[in-house]
């Protein structure tokens, strides 16, 4: 039995599991999940598990009606960042909004913070409407300038950030 985070009535949020890697390995190679994080995964699925993630803390997002693991959201305790990816075949349901407000909860209650950081791409629409819906709010100064990871040009990642107090 896997420890619940926090939960609504959609989804929870949950402790990674050993049995989650694969689903987890497979999103971070979905093409649209490698647009939305600027990043492609090259490695192979051992060198995934092997890699030691930056501190901070995760959890797989659990559909509750039936358990199932749609996604995960990530806290970087580095620099105050929440982020989330979904699994294909469960995005634009809302899901991502009820659990990345979840995670914002668990940030202000267990972790005591009193903001968080979030960030995307202008392209990224549907993560922009679910910052906004979130009550984000744009963090000019945190913008960062980065090279397309498919064609090098110059993009920038836009910074939000969310008080919790």
């Amino acid at each position: 039995m896997r420890t619940i985070y926090l939960s609504d009535c959609v989804v929870a949020l949950a402790e990674n599991i050993e049995e989650d890697d694969p689903a987890l390995y497979a999103c971070w190679c979905d093409p649209d999940t490698e647009r939305g994080y600027n990043h492609r995964r090259t490695g192979t699925y051992e060198e995934y598990c092997a890699h030691e993630n930056p501190p901070g803390w995760g959890a797989v997002i659990l559909r509750i009606c039936d358990e199932t693991p749609i996604g995960a959201v990530m806290f970087s305790s580095e620099n105050a960042d929440l982020a989330i990816m979904l699994y294909p075949g469960f995005r634009g349901m809302g899901y991502g909004t009820r659990a990345f407000m979840l995670g914002m909860r668990y940030c202000a209650e267990t972790l005591q913070l009193d903001h968080v950081y979030a960030g995307c791409y202008p392209d990224n629409h549907a993560s922009l409407k679910m910052l906004a819906r979130c009550g984000f709010v744009p963090h000019p100064e945190g913008n960062l300038r980065e090279k397309h990871y498919l064609t090098g040009e110059e993009i920038t990642q836009l910074d939000f950030v969310k008080y919790l107090r």
